[in-house]
């Protein structure tokens, strides 16, 4: 029988609102998605193929055909995979992210989205961009500082919490993230995706959409 074929892509972004007591608050632009990191395969998920594209929107289907695609939350998977963040930003001395509802939620939906549909962006599926649709999960409120942050991430046919972890580190934008001393909550949407069509070629996946916030 031969070898499990594996793939793997990221994909980060961050917004950030600033609102001074006499100002209304100020977006600020929106960092572009990286490329996937093909050299990172052979080290993290074994030996394979790089991943299949670098376009970030593909209709959910494959030569023509539709598929049909089944999605799970992989829970313990989301809970290690925090737990694993955590463990990292202990270890540079960074304070604990606490878990958001809000933010996983977030994290679980969009991961969704991007299973269902076929394609791998920061943007939703209507087109509306992280730092617009996040709000409706994570909302500024009265608050005079909010930001927020995704890095994602997905895998053919399977991926640890540390690979991901150790990935996403790998990456500088990604890294930058994960590490910011900013952050103060966390959540985590990690989705199964059985015969995922579009971008991933109706190969069964695990997407993971990592959402950081801090709000005051």
């Amino acid at each position: 029988m031969g070898a499990t074929r594996s793939a793997a892509a990221l994909c980060a972004t961050i917004a950030s609102l600033v609102a001074a007591a006499s100002a209304p608050a100020a977006s600020m632009p929106l960092l572009p998605p990286l490329p996937p990191l093909p050299e990172l395969l052979p080290t993290l998920l074994g030996t394979g193929p790089p991943p299949q594209s670098s376009a970030q929107t593909a209709p959910a289907s494959v030569s023509g055909v539709r598929t049909s695609t089944t999605t799970s939350v992989a829970a313990a998977l989301q809970r290690l995979v925090t737990a694993q963040i955590n463990v990292v930003r202990r270890e540079h001395r960074l304070p604990r992210l606490a878990v958001s509802a809000q933010l996983a939620r977030a994290g679980q939906e969009h991961a969704q989205q991007l299973a269902h549909a076929g394609y791998f962006s920061h943007d939703w599926s209507d087109g509306t961009p992280f730092g617009s649709w996040i709000r409706r999960f994570y909302p500024v409120g009265a608050a005079r500082r909010w930001s927020a942050g995704e890095n994602l991430a997905w895998a053919m046919p399977d991926v640890t919490a540390q690979q991901a972890v150790e990935m996403w580190l790998a990456s500088p934008e990604h890294r930058r993230i994960l590490l910011s001393k900013s952050w103060r909550q966390v959540g985590l949407g990690v989705i199964r995706a059985d015969g995922a069509g579009g971008f991933y070629g109706g190969k069964d996946v695990v997407i993971l959409a990592a959402e950081f916030g801090i709000r005051r």
